[in-house]
């Protein structure tokens, strides 16, 4: 590279140059200046009347602001004792369970008290049936009922009912098979073991010899007690009948009606 005369001068004046303007720089600033104080702002008049006339202005009178009060501040004092919550509010656990638990126990006491009163309630119902079925059969019939003459039911000085079989034997059985009798054990009494009472009757079939071979609760049966249903039917299939010359089967009726004393 070849180094001319052109070009230091060319140099030599750049540094030149760049020395004067950081001089300049140096020594030169610029100053902020602060405004009048009466030429801050420009006041604008906002009058006192709504409508007025004339061109006579009031005097200026410059409005200074009323300082804010301090807010006081309570003076500290060392030994001044700290007001403190010394108890603390808390949820007492146990005493919710408890709680829960005796509403618990009454509301369980209260639905078998409900059950009780219903299953009584119910049994009440039942024993009112009964006892107008029962009443029922004791009532004086209108209609008319016998073999011979007048007007009423024909019966037996044995019988026990105003409605049944006209023949049989008298007391807690009556039965009525198409004019047989009974054979030498007489009519078997059921066992009357249970406090109710009611009307059983037994359909039965009897076949020639006198043996019952079939027996079901029949029409005209009152009671729901299942002992006495089986006592019963376990009566009527145990009773012997007289033997017939006949090759048929009979079908007759066992009633027997318990009574409590």
């Amino acid at each position: 590279m070849e180094i001319t005369r052109e070009k230091i001068a060319g140099v030599v004046g750049t540094t030149i140059f760049a020395v004067l303007l950081l001089l300049l720089l140096l020594f030169t600033y610029f100053t902020h200046r602060i405004p009048p104080q009466e030429l801050e702002g420009i006041p604008v008049m906002f009058g006192s009347m709504e409508n007025a006339y004339g061109e006579t202005e009031a005097a200026y009178t410059e409005i200074t602001p009323t300082p804010s009060q301090p807010t006081a501040v309570p003076e500290y004092r060392p030994n001044e004792p700290m007001i403190t919550q010394n108890t603390e509010p808390t949820i007492d656990v146990e005493a919710q369970r408890e709680e829960a638990r005796r509403q618990a126990q009454i509301a369980e006491e209260r639905r078998k008290q409900q059950e009780a009163e219903r299953i009584r309630q119910a049994e009440e119902a039942r024993r009112r049936e009964i006892n107008q079925q029962m009443s029922g059969l004791f009532r004086e019939s209108s209609s008319s009922r016998g073999t011979t003459e007048g007007s009423g039911t024909q019966g037996v000085s044995t019988g026990n009912s105003p409605q049944g079989a006209t023949s049989g034997t008298g007391g807690i059985g009556s039965y009525e098979l198409g004019g047989r009798s009974v054979g030498n054990g007489g009519l078997i009494m059921p066992s009357y073991t249970v406090n109710d009472y009611g009307t059983v009757v037994v359909n039965i079939t009897v076949d020639p010899s006198g043996k019952v071979i079939h027996a079901e609760i029949g029409r005209g049966t009152n009671t729901p007690n299942t002992a006495l249903r089986n006592e019963a039917l376990r009566a009527a299939r145990n009773t012997k009948f007289n033997a017939i010359t006949s090759p048929n089967n009979q079908q007759g009726t066992i009633t027997y009606r318990f009574n409590l004393n």
